[in-house]
């Protein structure tokens, strides 16, 4: 029975559950299931309760009513969600169809009537007379589902609701009918996700969730979080219920977690061992018990713990406790205290500490029978002063929010409580307190206090006004500006005006801050509230509003006033609120102040952002020029980080600049007049100088420009400072910047090149370049971050000297806004006389000159820098060796930046100006050593910058054909210094003579853009330079009139207007020129050029031999003449270009490309460098240039895989090159670099490989090799693999066998033939497995044997090449994991290392005490033998140290002379007899010495041993023999061995390795017995011997045939009209005859070939297409090529597909190799001739077995490739008959060549080598390297292999599945496209159906075949090279 309203009635039971089904009522039927539940547990009602409860209701007409249906409700049984739980899964399911019925979604609102009723409209209400007539049985039996009986809204409502709450005004019908569906579920409740759960009423789950929140949060409804199972996925949702029927659903995890608790409690130890959880709870698997340790919600109530295991009862209570024991990991709770009831409650989260106490949030004071308001008065005099708010007293008495609103404004208009206001964080909280109390006058007492308090809030009445005043602030009448009072509209505040304490305090922050300062901005005082509020705790911030509110109250009581600033400047806006003292109004002269500090600060900011790269551009065409603008910053490589200017240098400039300003220039000093006189003077200064030009040009427009000196210099126009009210000495800085003139600007700062062009005219002006940059308008010349930066540094930097001193900053946020001071006093140290390696520090120990200077002039300032200058650069520092190394972070170890170090007063200046520098002085010249003043680069425009070398990826390798290298260390010059002329001695007056320097602006500027001591030159550059060349030779003018110096100049300007470079001068255009001159690179370029201008009517017409006179005519004088000259030079250079491109416009090159295909043409796309790609290496060529890099590459690839043979190929690849051009060559090398395929060989490792004549020059990489190597089915497989077949094929009645131990390969052949039903298998179990635990051997036992069975032991594992199987043998000594024994069985034949170290490694830790013993010779020891029974040493062990093997050493050499004595035993031998015995507890005391040694490490010894000898086990656990026991170590030989190593010889290799003699066979069947004994073994069986040798030897030979078809060609003079009478005799008809010959021009119309799948595209004639170019290719009309894909070339245009090559033999080429050692240079041409046709076709059919074209006397010579080293020396050891003709060989070696030798075309592939022979090794491998891939990946596409073999030829990967597909292994398949047609449907299966030789990569799949291994290794056979070729 579960908690009802029924009180125990049934009456009201009936009453309750028809009124919980809501407005659509129940039927009798379904009624009389619910009651009997209710009422009878789930049993039926008796007849006669039927009858009662049936009059009962017929006779409550106010309480139910009856209605018929229009059509009758389905009957559903009673759900219960109990019966969802799934026993396998432990998660409820959601049921397939719906458990219950779900009526539609109908909401009604009629009046007081509200739920949810579908048929409210249809259904119509009978009269009780009408039933009353009717029994119980008889109204069910007639009425059925079609009478339902609904209960009245009343009912209905209070079911619903809880008995203490009423329903809120605000319930809409959606909460009405969510809280009825709910309450309809009774215990089930209901789920807001799901198919079966609320979203059948409302679709939206927005809409639901916030129906469940509201409902939650009104108590109406709990909920709890319910998973559940659907479709195989885990749902949360949230199960709402009534609160009368709440019940738990508990899921697995707390089930489980109640299951611990109760296991833990039950324990005696409390708690449970972890091997023991899965026994006690056997519905917990493995695996979820690791995932529930681990579960945040395990963890946060249990715990685990390792612990020791309870002592057995059986102990001894005596025994003493193992700590170094076994522990056993446990879990317990955390908490051994906790309840079981808690077990729930760990879900809910912890309490906040700002929420109310526990007290307020229980519900245990609620009455039921005490009228609320009286309950809530009691509860607000309990909590007497501190009061409740509404929110506690609606928790505290057990109501809802909106009932406890009502009571407290009940209370209130009663006058029964008062209300007081508390800030609690950014909260006003209302409390309430009785009335009468003690807390009402507490409340009162305060309130008075407060409102004391806000009447003393005044500001002060004198204003404060700022020390700044003095400085003058310039207007900005361009900066719009309105100022008014702040009208703070905002919305009405609901709230109360009561003022909080925490106002209160803020107001009066407010004004203490308007006293300090009489103008704050608001954002600055709500900083200040905030910085105040957190010292003293709080943590909350004042927001903005509530700052606005307490100005607003402020305001209005006159306390303060708040101005808004508007500032408009173009289309930038920005506002500013002031908050001011009362007495300041909109015309107060602080206020004007700061708004034009506002306006100043604006105009800045605005400058800075408008200079900014994204708001130059405005408009249309924004996109277009910021586009250009990142082109040509690519070009620039703009990318470069810019060089720092040298502080120091840039610190001299601005120190003699303030120095002008503050001391040498008068305050009142008047302005000169502009007049002639004063300009002839300057220009005895500057004579370029126009000064009557210039005085016009002054007078019109410059007049306001006014000189202050005579002299015309940067100080010329620069206007005194104001007067200050300041000490003498002091300026403003800003007002030192309003006067810095361009000039100096200049030698600050560095502009960029668009800005200087911008600025050339008033740069190369004598005068105006002297002019301020607010006289030319240039404020914003240099952005403001850079100019801040700048002279802020040189500001920290020139105070740090102690140069100047500094106030604090004075106005806004510029840093620069302050005053200087100019200290006239300073001092240096003469530090060149520092001695020592030191990094930044000088010598502290020696004593150092004190140069002091007061600066009274100009000169005194010239000469301190020069002397600073001069003792940084020589002072020794700047050693990194000797730099202080400590190990700190990252951000510590970046150089910290400088800071002001003296903000002195304004009267403290003049005494702080006593010539001390600040700092540590340590540095150069005694300055700060943080300022480095010592580095070159701070005193030097010219910078060394050490340029990384770039990291060699594939796209940097791309790129090395086309960019140059360049040195690491590279010159970066920013500005060009000048040269001085240098004498050759004191008094000679012969000086060298000067280079050419700058011959204009344009020289010069180039020069400011080279950033290389050396440029480099491109072949565009090139190009130009040679036009000009030829158009020299071909006017052939006098010197005078065209000199070579005229052609620079010409040529570097085309370079600078077209080509973009800036960067070449005239002089270097001319060098350049005369160095193609002389290295004669100009050929024959410039000859051909000349010619076509000789031949060429557009140029022999006007320019002849007449030309020249005609110009002298025309221009007498030399000057015109010479300029006519150049015009007609730059005239000829167009033409001459235009006529070079063959075009009628400017050259291309320098615009952008127009269309997309110019663009692919001109540009390559960037690769990311990133790893590698997912594409291919290889496209299908587009030129015959990229034709000839793929065949190049192929021929790399066939030299590279054939690196292990024995043969060299160079004639054959220096006649294979010699055809191709050397850009072709570089390329191809390049692209093979960039891809990874090659690798060059280092110098130092040429000599390790093993070559005749000289080693390989490259090798292939390593991501090449890794590619074969890699692979899940390793090569070695196929070895193994037809071993154990050729057992079954060559034993002879062999059935039957037994595997013990089978390998890889044999398990694979077991299942290929099992499939084939070829074998049975049958596993035999042994009697009895002898298992090893190698991890219980102790690691000292290892160590200590002598037997060389277990020293093998231990070395197999640590140097197995190679792993083939695993075998796990389980422990029976130890519970712990068994050991997994790797073996292998060469590795028994392992060579063991035998030199003497080797040896003392193999001693026990016991005997290599001796060593410790030798070196404590003369020293006292203490010898105990508790101390000896543990192991320890009783000397200082040297096994302690790092490296026991160098102590040895030293030992050794130390003691030589001991050991020496010790060796020819005349050591003194003193009696010695120690008490070991561990009952004696004594110790004994003695000093070591060389009588006593050997006897004393000899007992030691002894002792050890037998201390040891119960823990010495192995083989199989048997002990050690007796023998052993007495075995003493022989220290003679070892120290006779350790006295005559020697280890230099043993690295240099001078002294042969010693190794160990190998087991012999006994020992190394002892040695297997360790690893594997009595394993199980394999039974197997054959059922059928397969015999198909023969087959194979000509499916062999078929695919050896195919693989020579494939790469030889041959050239033949067939035609389509030789093939005609074949295809006639094949019974072709004219049309397939039109159809070949079609095909045969449509390839001959394409020189590269055409794709196989164009051609199925364009001809598509289905199977007839393959037939007719079958029928071409047998006739060697067509030849199938290509490189991503197959392709089909006419035999016309093969020669680019091929190479020629030929084959030698062995005889022939050593006697070419000893003439080209001979004579070199002198290389016989290696060139073959055509045999007639008919030989060609008899006899020159190229084949890839060596038998057809070698002899078998050099087939028996050169057909095995072996890399032995007699190998090698048999090839080259010269025969006799090439002794005996030594004298004719250079007489005949050319005719013997030639006519011995055939030209074979050959298209290049890896496995044919470059002689045109076959090199199975790289065939058989890469075979195999393909099949493993197919069997890994069965079933993947074509092209993933392209992808996965990307250094292999698309083409040549398909020529292999070829291969693989003749030989049975692989099957390629596509998917047929079924016929669509009206009753197709998605289910239709694709069928597939096999591919023809046209396929597509993309859509072809590669099915392995069953015996796909077999067939492979029988192609393979027996191999006869003994190598692979990587």
């Amino acid at each position: 029975m579960f908690a009802t309203y029924a009180g125990g009635s049934w009456i009201d039971a009936v009453f309750d559950e028809i009124a919980l089904e809501g407005l659509e009522g129940t039927t009798l039927p379904y009624l009389w299931s619910l009651l009997s539940i209710r009422l009878y547990a789930g049993n039926p009602l008796p007849d006669k309760l039927h009858q009662q409860i049936w009059q009962l209701l017929l006779r409550s007409t106010e309480e139910v009513n009856f209605f018929i249906l229009p059509e009758a409700r389905p009957l559903m049984p009673v759900y219960k969600r109990f019966n969802d739980q799934d026993v396998e899964c432990e998660m409820p399911v959601v049921p397939e169809s719906s458990p219950f019925l779900r009526l539609p979604f109908a909401p009604v609102q009629d009046g007081p009537i509200r739920g949810n009723c579908m048929d409210y409209k249809t259904r119509h209400r009978i009269n009780v007379d009408e039933l009353e007539a009717l029994s119980a049985a008889e109204a069910t039996q007639q009425y059925q589902q079609k009478l339902v009986i609904v209960a009245s809204q009343e009912l209905r409502t209070k079911a619903l609701k809880p008995a203490n709450m009423l329903l809120p005004r605000e319930l809409t019908v959606q909460h009405y009918v969510f809280l009825e569906s709910v309450g309809r579920s009774r215990h089930n409740g209901e789920t807001t996700r799901g198919p079966w759960s609320l979203t059948n009423y409302f679709t939206d789950p927005s809409l639901i969730f916030y129906l469940r929140n509201w409902l939650l949060k009104q108590q109406f409804v709990v909920g709890q979080i319910y998973a559940e199972r659907h479709n195989g996925r885990s749902l949360t949702s949230t199960l709402v219920m009534l609160p009368r029927f709440f019940r738990i659903y508990k899921n697995h995890t707390q089930r489980i977690m109640e299951k611990f608790y109760a296991e833990i409690k039950a324990s005696p130890f409390q708690y449970i061992p972890s091997c023991e959880i899965l026994e006690r709870m056997p519905d917990l698997s493995s695996s979820r018990l690791k995932k529930l340790l681990i579960s945040h919600n395990f963890r946060k109530i249990f715990e685990t713990a390792l612990v020791q295991p309870p002592c057995p009862a059986s102990s001894s209570s005596s025994s003493k406790p193992h700590p170094k024991g076994r522990k056993m990991s446990v879990v317990r709770l955390r908490n051994p205290n906790m309840e079981f009831d808690d077990l729930n409650q760990q879900d809910l989260t912890e309490e906040r500490e700002d929420k109310a106490p526990d007290e307020l949030l229980s519900q245990r004071h609620a009455y039921v029978n005490m009228p609320i308001e009286l309950e809530s008065l009691r509860a607000i005099k309990h909590f007497g002063t501190r009061g409740m708010s509404t929110l506690e007293l609606c928790h505290y008495v057990a109501v809802n929010f909106q009932i406890a609103r009502s009571i407290i404004k009940f209370l209130m208009r009663k006058k029964r409580i008062k209300s007081y206001t508390e800030t609690v964080g950014k909260s006003r909280i209302a409390r309430f307190v009785a009335v009468g109390t003690e807390a009402e006058a507490i409340f009162r007492e305060k309130e008075e206090q407060l409102e004391k308090s806000v009447l003393q809030l005044q500001c002060q009445d004198e204003l404060n006004v700022p020390l700044n005043v003095d400085i003058v602030i310039n207007d900005l009448p361009n900066i719009k500006t309105n100022v008014r009072a702040m009208d703070f509209s905002r919305k009405a505040f609901k709230g109360t005006d009561k003022e909080t304490p925490q106002h209160v305090a803020r107001k009066m922050l407010i004004v203490r801050q308007i006293d300090k300062t009489c103008i704050i901005h608001s954002i600055d005082l709500a900083r200040s509230i905030m910085e105040a509020e957190k010292n003293v705790g709080a943590r909350e911030k004042i927001c903005r509003k509530s700052m606005f509110r307490l100005l607003e109250r402020m305001q209005h009581a006159r306390i303060l006033n708040v101005y808004e600033v508007t500032l408009k400047y173009e289309e930038r806006m920005r506002l500013y609120r002031l908050v001011t003292h009362p007495k300041i109004d909109l015309q107060h002269e602080q206020l004007e102040r700061e708004v034009l500090r506002l306006k100043n600060n604006f105009h800045l900011i605005t400058e800075e952002r408008q200079s900014r790269p994204a708001q130059l551009m405005l408009g249309k065409g924004r996109r277009e020029q910021m586009e250009r603008k990142k082109l040509r910053i690519d070009s620039q490589r703009k990318d470069k980080s810019k060089p720092s200017a040298p502080k120091l240098l840039v610190a001299s400039t601005l120190h003699e600049f303030l120095y002008y300003l503050a001391c040498e220039q008068q305050r009142d000093q008047q302005p000169l007049q502009m007049n002639e006189e004063l300009l002839r003077q300057w220009q005895h200064t500057e004579p370029s100088l126009m000064a009557r030009e210039y005085l016009e040009e002054w007078q019109a427009t410059e007049s306001e420009v006014l000189p202050y000196t005579q002299e015309i210099s940067w100080r010329t126009f620069i206007p005194p400072l104001p007067s200050y009210d300041k000490p003498t000495g002091w300026l403003y800085f800003m007002d030192a910047l309003e006067r810095m003139p361009l000039s100096l600007m200049l030698r600050i700062f560095r502009i960029e090149r668009e800005v200087a062009d911008k600025l050339r005219p008033q740069l190369q002006h004598p005068v105006r370049q002297h002019y301020l940059l607010a006289q030319l308008q240039l404020q914003n010349l240099i952005p403001r971050i850079s100019l801040q930066q700048r002279y802020l540094g040189m500001l920290r930097l020139l105070n740090n000297m102690g140069l100047l001193q500094v106030s604090e900053r004075q106005l806004g946020r510029d840093a620069l806004q302050r005053w200087v001071y100019f200290n006239r006093h300073t001092c240096l140290l003469d530090t060149t006389t520092s001695s020592g390696h030191n990094y930044r520090r000088i010598n502290p120990e020696l004593n150092y000159e004190r140069l002091t200077y007061e600066f009274t002039s100009r000169e005194q300032i010239a000469d301190y820098w020069a002397k600073l200058q001069h003792v940084c650069i020589y002072t020794k520092l700047g050693f990194l060796k000797h730099k202080e190394r400590k190990v700190v972070s990252r951000k510590e170890k970046r150089p910290q930046p400088l800071s002001f170090v003296r903000l002195a007063a304004f009267d403290e200046a003049a005494q702080l100006d006593d010539g001390s520098v600040p700092g540590d002085q340590q540095g150069a010249a005694g300055l700060c050593s943080s300022l480095f003043a010592h580095q070159f680069r701070h005193w030097s425009w010219v910078k060394r910058n050490s340029v990384p070398a770039p990291r060699s990826t594939a796209t940097n390798a791309r790129k090395a054909a086309s960019i140059p290298l360049r040195k690491r260390l590279s010159l970066i010059r920013l500005k060009p210094v000048p040269r001085l002329s240098k004498t050759r001695g004191a008094n000679s007056t012969d000086t060298r003579k000067r280079k050419n320097g700058p011959r204009d602006d344009i020289d010069r500027d180039a020069l400011r853009n080279m950033r290389t001591l050396r440029v480099t030159w491109s072949a565009a550059e090139d190009r130009i330079l040679k036009m000009g060349r030829a158009i020299y030779l071909f006017i052939d003018a006098p010197l005078p009139a065209l000199a070579l110096y005229n052609v620079g100049i010409i040529c570097r300007d085309v370079i600078r207007r077209y080509l973009n470079i800036n960067n070449k001068t005239t002089q270097a255009c001319v060098r350049r020129l005369q160095f193609l001159i002389r290295m004669k690179r100009d050929q024959p370029d410039v000859r051909n050029w000349i010619y076509m201008m000789q031949t060429q009517p557009e140029f022999n017409v006007i320019y002849n031999e007449r030309f020249l006179s005609q110009l002298k005519l025309e221009y007498p004088v030399r000057s015109d003449q010479v300029e006519a000259l150049l015009i007609h030079f730059v005239i000829i250079l167009e033409r001459l270009h235009r006529m070079i491109i063959n075009e009628d416009f400017v050259y291309r090159q320098f615009l952008l490309p127009d269309n997309l295909e110019d663009y692919r043409s001109r540009f390559r796309e960037c690769v990311a460098p990133n790893g590698e790609q997912d594409s291919l290496l290889y496209a299908n060529p587009t030129t015959e240039t990229e034709l000839q890099i793929t065949v190049v590459s192929g021929v790399q690839h066939s030299i590279l895989c054939s690196a292990k043979d024995k043969t060299l190929f160079n004639l054959q690849a220096f006649e294979i090159y010699k055809h191709f051009s050397e850009d072709v060559l570089n390329a191809a090398f390049n692209k093979a670099r960039a891809d990874s395929l090659l690798v060059a060989l280092k110098r130092r490792n040429i000599q390790h490989v093993n070559r005749q004549i000289s080693g390989p020059g490259h090798l292939l990489s390593s991501k090449y090799k890794y590619k074969l190597v890699c692979q899940k089915y390793g090569y070695l497989l196929y070895d193994a693999y037809y071993a154990f077949e050729r057992r079954f094929h060559e034993s002879l009645g062999l059935t039957s066998l037994d595997l013990p131990s089978p390998n890889f390969a044999q398990l694979l052949l077991l299942g290929e033939w099992v499939a084939n039903n070829w074998l049975s298998l049958n596993l035999q179990l042994p009697v009895n497995i002898l298992n090893v635990d190698t991890t219980s051997m102790p690691t000292k036992t290892a160590e200590s044997s002598s037997d060389r069975i277990l020293d093998h032991y231990s070395s197999i594992f640590d140097n197995a090449p190679q792993t083939e199987y695993s075998k796990r043998l389980e422990s029976v000594c130890s519970g712990r994991p068994a050991s997994r024994v790797r073996f292998h069985p060469a590795n028994l034949t392992y060579r063991l290392k035998n030199s003497i170290y080797n040896q003392l490694n193999k001693l026990p830790m016991r005997s290599m005490h001796f060593f410790c013993a030798l070196d404590a010779l003369g020293q006292s020891v203490n010898i105990s033998c508790a101390r000896l029974e543990h192991g320890e040493c009783p000397f200082s062990c040297i096994m302690h140290s790092g490296n026991y093997l160098n102590a040895v050493e030293r030992i050794i050499h130390e003691h030589r002379a001991i050991l020496r004595q010790l060796v020819a035993d005349a050591l003194p031998q003193v009696a010695l007899q120690l008490q070991l015995d561990s009952s004696i507890s004594s110790s004994t005391t003695l000093t070591v010495s060389t009588g006593n040694l050997l006897i004393l490490v000899e007992q030691l010894e002894s002792y050890w041993r037998q201390q040891q000898q119960p823990q010495e086990l192995k083989d199989l656990g048997k002990r050690l023999a007796d023998s052993t026991l007495n075995k003493k170590t022989d220290w003679h030989s070892l120290c006779s061995a350790l006295l005559s190593y020697e280890a230099g010889k043993e690295e240099t290799g001078d002294r042969p390795q010693d190794y160990e003699p190998s087991l012999n066979k006994e020992e190394r069947a002892r040695a297997q017995d360790v690893f594997v004994v009595h394993l199980p073994t394999i039974h197997i069986q054959q059922l059928e011997h397969p015999q198909l040798q023969a087959r194979e030897d000509e499916l062999r030979k078929a695919v050896l045939d195919k693989v020579a078809k494939a790469s030889f060609w041959r050239y033949t003079d067939n035609s389509f009209a030789t093939l005609l009478p074949t295809l006639q005799d094949l019974n072709y008809d004219s049309k397939a005859i039109q159809h070949v010959k079609d095909i045969l021009e449509h390839i001959q119309q394409h020189p590269l070939g055409v794709e196989g799948v164009s051609l199925r595209r364009s001809f598509p004639l289905g199977k007839f297409l393959l037939e007719a170019l079958q029928q071409l290719e047998a006739h060697d009309l067509i030849k199938r090529v290509g490189v991503a894909s197959y392709m089909y070339v006419h035999r016309v245009h093969m020669r680019n597909w091929v190479v020629h090559t030929f084959h030698i033999k062995r005889l022939e080429r050593e006697r070419v190799q000893n003439v080209v050692s001979a004579s070199p240079a002198t290389l016989p041409e290696v060139v073959g001739q055509k045999r007639q046709l008919a030989d060609q076709r008899s006899d020159l059919q190229p084949s890839s077995n060596k038998k057809l074209k070698l002899d078998p006397e050099q087939q028996q010579s050169s057909g095995e490739d072996t890399d032995s080293d007699e190998a090698l020396l048999q090839c080259a050891r010269r025969s006799k008959r090439v002794k005996k003709a030594e004298t004719k060989v250079k007489t005949e070696i050319k005719a013997d060549l030639e006519a011995t030798r055939d030209v074979i075309a050959m298209r290049p592939q890896p496995w044919i080598r470059v002689n045109a022979s076959l090199n199975r090794r790289v065939l058989d491998r890469w075979l195999g390297a393909l099949l493993s891939e197919c069997i890994t990946r069965n079933g993947c596409i074509v092209h993933n292999l392209f992808l996965r073999f990307p250094h292999l030829l698309p083409v040549d990967i398909m020529l292999l599945l070829e291969l693989l597909f003749d030989l049975g292994c692989v099957q390629l398949v596509e998917l047929e496209l079924p016929t669509v047609h009206l009753e197709s449907s998605y289910d239709d299966d694709f069928q597939e159906k096999p591919v023809t030789i046209l396929y597509d990569p993309n859509y072809t799949y590669v099915k392995v075949q069953t015996d796909a291994i077999r067939r492979l290794t029988n192609f393979i056979g027996l191999k006869k090279y003994t190598s692979e070729f990587i």
